[in-house]
């Protein structure tokens, strides 16, 4: 298949799934869940992206244990915060185009235009 090769990390979630269909015919697919790769382990990560070279990244992976993320704040730092870091790491390295999902957790949607890295957190919840 000619096209980019795709690197969708949390495949097996609703939107790794998704994403999967949606972008099936853009190109070349590489798709892993957390069977495949541990998320919270940089090391994995890094050598994950150098071996399958993509053009184009998209995270959909994410601690989403929202009830237990206070308990397990090693685990939901480590895949929501540290794990699209190396990913961006990588992405600029390769000259990858990274696109990382959130929720309305963190964004509310309610901007217009997309946001950015810096923009204030602004939860549908709050």
């Amino acid at each position: 298949m000619s096209g980019p090769r795709v690197l969708i990390l949390g495949a097996a979630g609703q939107v790794g799934r998704e994403l999967q269909r949606t972008f099936a015919n853009f190109g070349e697919i590489v798709a892993v869940d957390r069977g495949a790769l541990d998320v919270a382990a940089p090391d994995q990560i890094r050598e994950l992206v150098r071996r399958v070279a993509p053009q184009v990244i998209l995270n959909a992976a994410a601690y989403t244990a929202v009830d237990r993320a206070e308990t397990e704040q090693g685990a939901a730092i480590a895949i929501n915060s540290n794990a699209p870091g190396v990913l961006a790491e990588e992405a600029l390295r390769t000259n990858a185009v990274l696109v990382h999902y959130s929720t309305d957790y963190v964004f509310d949607g309610s901007k217009n235009g997309a946001w950015i890295e810096s923009d204030e957190p602004h939860p549908l919840n709050c």
